[in-house]
């Protein structure tokens, strides 16, 4: 993420007109203004408020009551979609083996906590 970070702060000084890197002539040495006057320059924020945003649009996205895989399941095979799709037996038959495993792996996990305990 640094990498990246260091990237788009470089982007934006290239694109800022006044806050820009600048050498001194005399010792040879670059000063960088601060990042956050740069970024206020060209009109961006910093990267991790953008991942911010996103992630708070997604979780509002998720929270709400929408069932994604209801919505898959009853929604419409729309033209182009591949025909090759699972039916209701497949699907019955795959939510109970999917229970099993859970299951079975519940009782593999008391059974290594008497183990453990002995």
């Amino acid at each position: 993420m640094r990498c990246l970070e260091g990237f788009y702060y470089r982007a934006a000084c290239r694109m800022a007109r006044e806050n820009r890197p600048k050498k001194n002539s005399q010792t040879g040495e670059w000063t960088y203004p601060a990042r956050k006057d740069v970024f206020e320059e060209v009109g961006l924020y910093t990267l991790t408020e953008y991942i911010d945003r996103r992630r708070k649009t997604i979780g509002a996205y998720i929270s709400t009551d929408r069932s994604i895989f209801d919505l898959c399941r009853n929604g419409e095979r729309r033209r182009g979609t591949s025909s090759d799709q699972l039916n209701n037996a497949d699907l019955e038959s795959e939510e109970v083996a999917s229970s099993v495993v859970s299951e079975d792996a519940s009782e593999v996990g008391s059974q290594s906590s008497i183990e453990d305990s002995a």
